[in-house]
């Protein structure tokens, strides 16, 4: 297990935005919410949609992905990206959550 914690740290994927704000997120959730309500809130589909939009923002406003040249953005290939990235986000936090969750009972 430990050469597994390792490998996120020199991979770099544990630094990846989406990543980390998929651990900050499903800890700061788990520290201030009863754990009751939170399962609750983790079959509510709105916080999914919240998470695909926050993925959407930041690929289209700081990750974008340019034709050759480097002028014009490569829609589909953004909007790849973007899915991508929402993808890392919700299993960041879900795997953060089951990690988590392992470790407190």
């Amino acid at each position: 297990m430990i050469k597994g914690i390792v490998a996120l740290f020199t991979s770099g994927i544990f630094f990846h935005p989406m990543v980390l704000l998929g651990v900050v997120t499903a800890i700061g959730l788990m520290m201030k919410v009863p754990s009751e309500t939170l399962y609750s809130f983790l079959h509510k589909s709105y916080i999914y949609i919240a998470m695909l939009t926050i993925a959407f923002i930041y690929t289209f406003a700081f990750a974008k992905v340019y034709k050759e040249g480097g002028i014009e953005v490569n829609k589909g290939a953004t909007f790849i990206k973007a899915i991508g990235n929402a993808l890392r986000l919700g299993l960041s936090f879900a795997l953060t959550f089951a990690f988590v969750m392992s470790l407190w009972f």
